[in-house]
């Protein structure tokens, strides 16, 4: 229980990042793939932070659901800031950057089973921008408590 409170108290403090965000808050669509938890889909916010040091800097929200199989459920929240390094000649950017990472598993078929767990993750990605509203992405996400897994993301921004 206190474990989703915190959960809710995070959602609550980037409310106000949001606001504050200089520039276009974004959302997007995620496939994931985890070590031991199969395939996920999950969504995602892309905030600015540009009043801080320099303008490639995010806030990076995302929620992923996984169906790792028979009775076993498992989710994770992560909260990361994104810093995009644009590659010299190219209009890709790699990203680099970490965060908090809440992680929850349980077993439907056992009553009171849910464990949930807080760690933090490592971030390495690319970004594709097009010229247009659309930015696919290509992240990998190693944990380091929380879900203990490497997370391989590939997903698309709006």
């Amino acid at each position: 229980m206190r474990i989703a409170t915190a959960a809710a108290g995070l959602a609550f403090c980037l409310v106000p990042a949001a606001l504050a965000a200089q520039g276009p808050v974004r959302v997007g669509a995620e496939l994931s793939f985890a070590e031991n938890a199969n395939a996920g889909l999950g969504a995602r916010l892309d905030m600015p932070l540009v009043p801080f040091w320099t303008r490639d800097l995010r806030l990076d929200v995302s929620f992923d659901y996984f169906f790792p199989g028979s009775s076993l459920n498992y989710w994770e929240l992560n909260g990361d800031l994104a810093w995009g390094l644009p590659l010299a000649r190219s209009r890709i950017a790699l990203v680099l950057g970490g965060g908090l990472n809440l992680a929850h598993s349980s077993d439907s078929g056992v009553p009171g089973s849910g464990v949930t767990d807080l760690g933090i993750n490592l971030l390495f990605g690319l970004r594709f921008p097009t010229g247009r509203r659309l930015t696919p992405y290509l992240e990998l996400r190693p944990e380091l408590g929380g879900g203990e897994r490497f997370v391989l993301t590939a997903g698309v921004l709006f």
